[in-house]
């Protein structure tokens, strides 16, 4: 019985497959008629040659690998730095140590790229004042974001103020963050400005304003794609238990 509605399941979705990828509606037949032996060969025929190619079957063997071996990135842009020292391939060693959290480590390979750079990168500079950020290096984070080139772009500007409010908040300047958090905070995506800006509201007393920011982050959460919401279930986690401590 289980056998026989595993096969019935098999089939449909291969009949959906050929549907949907416009392969030869002759599989059909085949499907229908010779199940498991029709399946088989479209499986090994039509569908196993592209899996290589699907981009979701390439991330899920990106991440196995990197689960398996969490340094290969780090080494592999490590490789291609010595056998070529461009400045593409110092990004990608520190976006590399950078995903690994290895922020200091990241910095000098960012800074070594903005050294190779021929002109002032507005994307090296974010990096290193970000990486400068997570390393623990304010002083050093809002100078590199000081000497960025200007932009007319809001949403770089929003990304800078963003940094800025952080930095701020790191350095116990909850005044200067919240200024900030609030100018930004209808323009930014996410609600990683409406938690920070609660966060700091409940040190400083106002708990009033705090919770009123947190039920818009959970009303938010509602209407916020399950992905994101898995990417920062911790946030969001914090949230719903800070806002049933402040009701």
């Amino acid at each position: 019985m289980h056998f026989l509605i595993i096969s019935l399941l098999l089939q449909v979705l291969c009949i959906v497959h050929v549907f949907r990828t416009g392969r030869n509606t002759a599989w059909i037949m085949a499907i229908a008629f010779l199940p498991m032996v029709g399946i088989l060969a479209y499986f090994i025929v039509e569908v196993l040659p592209g899996l290589p190619r699907d981009r979701r079957v390439r991330e899920a063997q990106s991440k196995i690998a990197d689960r398996m071996d969490p340094e290969r990135r780090v080494r592999a842009a490590s490789d291609a730095v010595e056998f070529s020292d461009t400045v593409g391939h110092r990004l990608e060693l520190g976006d590399a140590l950078t995903g690994r959290g290895r922020h200091a480590d990241a910095l000098d390979q960012y800074r070594a790229a903005e050294r190779l750079s021929p002109h002032t990168d507005r994307a090296i500079g974010m990096r290193i004042a970000e990486a400068a950020y997570e390393a623990g290096y304010l002083v050093e984070a809002e100078a590199a974001i000081d000497a960025l080139p200007e932009t007319i772009s809001q949403t770089e500007l929003d990304r800078r103020a963003l940094l800025r409010a952080k930095i701020a908040e790191a350095d116990d300047r909850a005044k200067d963050a919240i200024a900030i958090y609030r100018d930004i905070v209808g323009r930014v995506p996410g609600d990683e400005v409406r938690c920070r800006m609660a966060a700091l509201m409940i040190v400083s007393g106002d708990r009033r304003g705090a919770k009123a920011l947190l039920q818009e982050v959970e009303m938010r959460a509602k209407r916020t794609p399950p992905v994101t919401l898995k990417a920062n279930a911790e946030m969001y986690a914090w949230a719903k238990q800070t806002l049933a401590e402040l009701s």
